[in-house]
């Protein structure tokens, strides 16, 4: 491939807006770039991966490779391997802060509906259904993340976050029920951070 047309397909990848910064995204990518020597002069990485979650997206500068397409944004390129740019096409991403500092988020018009998974959607059914009013009585909730080879991905929040009593409330109460009437589910695979929990009574 001559560098000729390789500058037109990269040219043609930046004009569709596969993928595009938002001002403020953009902004803390310039401030990265500043303040990090290391970083100037080169692109910014995305790519998916895959994760319990469904897309989980990476972020880093490094060199550009032969078959990446660049896609300028203000300030700084960024460059998109061929796989990751189908499942990124007409995604915006944005910057959020919160209270650790926040991060990047990306909308992404072509993440699958896990719903459309019938054995994600019983899962989801028994904990909206069964497991959650349970929990919500102690303050307390479930969050489905994903289902995947018998495993069920789960994150806990309110009173069950940090709580000392967690692992018997994952093994005794939601695994155990989600077991017995859905045969498929092997384990269930808490992915909460505890430790950033309020509860006074976990100990790290």
């Amino acid at each position: 491939m001559t560098e000729e047309t390789k500058a037109t397909i990269d040219e043609a990848a930046a004009g569709n807006g596969s993928v595009e910064f938002s001002d403020i995204a953009a902004e803390k990518v310039r401030e990265f770039l500043a303040g990090h020597e290391q970083a100037q002069g080169k692109p910014l990485r995305i790519y998916v991966q895959g994760g319990p979650a469904g897309y989980d997206y990476g972020f880093t500068f490094e060199d550009k490779r032969e078959d990446d397409n660049v896609i300028p944004q203000e300030g700084f390129d960024l460059v998109v391997d061929g796989y990751s740019l189908d499942l990124l096409a007409g995604s915006t991403v944005d910057f959020e802060e919160t209270l650790t500092g926040g991060g990047f988020v990306v909308n992404n018009p072509n993440v699958p509906d896990p719903m459309s998974d019938p054995l994600y959607a019983r899962v989801k059914g028994l904990i909206d259904d069964q497991i959650n009013p349970g929990l919500g009585m102690h303050g307390g909730f479930v969050t489905l993340l994903d289902v995947k080879e018998g495993t069920v991905y789960v994150k806990l929040g309110g009173g069950c976050q940090g709580c000392g009593m967690v692992d018997v409330t994952l093994k005794q109460g939601i695994e155990r029920l989600l077991k017995e009437e859905i045969p498929e589910i092997d384990r269930v695979l808490d992915t909460t951070d505890h430790a950033a929990g309020e509860n006074p009574y976990y100990q790290q």
